[in-house]
């Protein structure tokens, strides 16, 4: 278990940032003097304390302006989000236990959580285009959580931004650098510490997949690319795998082998292939053993074994082990600690075979898994997020043709009661979460191909 030490310090809500899944109470602060860069955080009373591996992968979520992503530790990352799980970046990790420690409701708030919730839809554009994911961060400085909607796919498409006034209204940002790319997700970290939040884009080939850098106040410049152009490249997850402190990008390659890239903090990387890697189209990075280091999840995409690899905390993925079916077809995953016992387990939807939940023995095993539904659309997003304050993730799909789903857990991580959203139009091809209007309640960021985009608000359940 990693001896790093983490500050924490609560926030008003109005101040709150937030990422997929975070806590909305949570607010990153400049580093302490002596301990990993951005690795901590103070609460009220101004005391350091010591948190477990899943605690800190719930606090990596938070995406602070030095580094956090996927797994929240040393980076600050603001996945698809992220939070994500996605079909582009589909993948989102979820701390669970942490949430009564981590986040401060009002005693008037607090006895309302748990149960189901239902959700206000507002459209985030008018137009109908090959969207691909979302990441939530806070990009322009003014503490409150921004858009990032990523889109292209097999095609050339402008990525967007919008700035977030914290009350749920969003206004479109400057146009990206990267112009019309083909690009599946758009992570955000902070690559070089400036204290401010990047975006790492992954675009398919033969577009170069680009690092775009921040000037505080959402302004974005290319900063420079990694890997090779030629990648078919359908994800990439950002998080520190060899404890320097940089984030670095952990690439899912469909149809060819995928990549970890180490960041030098100058936006250099250098690439490795990882050995026996599945074609894949999602990826994810999180602590799964417990020992302090950032592991890669990858989903098989094309029929065939999914895999955890584990890293020796130097960056080195050489142990992997198998899980889920060994010829499976899956876009839809997300990580997270489903039953609270402080381990990360694994969600994933597999094409014609249904939706599982695969729980962690605690040393970075996985069972057979425990079916939650099986659905007649095709699966192309999942996220995790603890929609109802109960201190367990929920398990959010997004599918082909037909409403989203979400899946309330029952804080057993074994039993799920679905809710279904949305019109059914074209396909939920990524999702993020966070607190957007500031009430305290984890928002969805929808990022849909062939239909517009849209928020869902958090509301009390309809009576």
């Amino acid at each position: 278990m990693s001896s790093h030490l983490l500050e924490r310090r609560i926030w008003p809500a109005k101040e709150s940032l937030t990422t997929p899944g975070l806590l909305p109470h949570c607010r990153p602060l400049a580093r302490n003097p002596g301990t990993p860069h951005g690795s901590s955080y103070w609460d009220q009373a101004t005391r350091a304390v010591q948190l477990n591996p899943v605690e800190k992968h719930y606090l990596q979520l938070l995406g602070r302006p030095f580094i956090i992503a996927g797994d929240m530790r040393r980076t600050p990352l603001y996945s698809g989000l992220f939070l994500a799980a996605f079909a582009a970046a589909r993948f989102v990790v979820f701390q669970a236990d942490p949430l009564a420690s981590l986040s401060t409701y009002s005693r008037e708030e607090s006895f309302k959580a748990g149960g189901l919730r239902s959700f206000e839809i507002v459209p985030l554009e008018t137009v109908s285009e090959t969207s691909a994911n979302a990441s939530i961060g806070d990009l322009n400085g003014d503490g409150h959580p921004d858009i990032a909607l990523v889109k292209g796919r097999h095609w050339q498409v402008p990525s967007r931004i919008f700035f977030g006034d914290g009350k749920g209204h969003f206004t479109p940002g400057p146009a990206l650098p990267s112009k019309a790319t083909k690009s599946y997700s758009g992570s955000l970290a902070d690559m070089t510490k400036s204290g401010h939040l990047d975006m790492v884009l992954s675009n398919d080939e033969p577009d170069p997949k680009s690092v775009l850098l921040n000037d505080g106040k959402g302004n974005f410049t290319i900063g420079g690319t990694y890997g090779d152009p030629k990648w078919s490249t359908r994800n990439a997850a950002v998080d520190d795998l060899n404890g320097d402190g940089y984030p670095d990008i952990a690439v899912a390659n469909r149809g060819m082998t995928s990549y970890v890239c180490l960041n030098d903090g100058k936006l250099h990387f250098d690439c490795h292939p990882l050995k026996d890697s599945p074609s894949a189209a999602t990826v994810a990075i999180a602590d799964m053993s417990g020992d302090g280091a950032n592991d890669v999840i990858y989903a098989c995409r094309d029929s065939c074994q999914s895999l955890v690899y584990f890293n020796d905390g130097k960056g080195h993925l050489d142990r992997k082990v198998a899980w889920g079916p060994p010829k499976s077809s899956t876009r839809a995953m997300a990580v997270a600690d489903f039953n609270g016992d402080g381990q990360l387990d694994i969600a994933a939807c597999h094409e014609d075979m249904g939706c599982f939940v695969y729980l962690n023995d605690g040393k970075g095993n996985f069972g057979e898994g425990i079916r939650f539904d099986t659905p007649k659309a095709v699966p192309y997003s999942m996220i995790a997020a603890d929609l109802n304050r109960d201190g367990r993730p929920e398990i959010v799909v997004g599918y082909v043709e037909a409403p989203g789903v979400v899946y309330f857990n029952d804080g057993t991580g074994r039993q799920y009661q679905p809710v279904p959203f949305g019109d059914g139009k074209g396909a939920v091809y990524g999702m993020a979460a966070g607190d957007l209007d500031g009430d305290g309640w984890t928002d969805i960021v929808v990022a849909r191909s062939d239909a517009s985009c849209f928020v869902m608000f958090n509301r009390p359940p309809k009576k």
